[in-house]
């Protein structure tokens, strides 16, 4: 058995683990170039699965009666809401007076 010294050795096990380590490199980029591409179809199912599933949502009879239900009782809050208002503001003895006297001014410049 030959002795060899220790830098020969290295050199030799370097010299050896250089194309095992250029093979594990090509397999890794290999693999990452697959994976992202996955990943890619991954986010492109999951944008068309939301948008399908939000257009569903939104077109469901169900949504749309519950919606209308809703506009509904809120404009009917809000007539009725401003109806007390004006009912409250008119009956002002004040105001009445003020309407009163609006009235009849331009009554008399209607008839001039």
């Amino acid at each position: 058995m030959n002795d060899d010294g220790l830098g020969k050795i290295f050199i030799r096990h370097l010299v050896m683990a250089i194309p095992w380590g250029l093979i594990f490199l090509l397999v890794l980029i290999i693999a990452a170039a697959g994976i992202k591409q996955q990943v890619k179809e991954g986010v492109q199912y999951a944008v068309k699965a939301s948008i399908q599933e939000s257009a569903a949502l939104a077109f469901d009879c169900c949504t749309i009666t519950a919606v209308k239900k809703n506009v509904k009782e809120g404009i009917e809050f809000v007539a009725k809401t401003a109806r007390k208002e004006v009912k409250g503001f008119l009956n002002d003895p004040q105001v009445k007076q003020d309407i009163k006297e609006a009235l009849e001014y331009s009554g008399e410049k209607l008839r001039k």
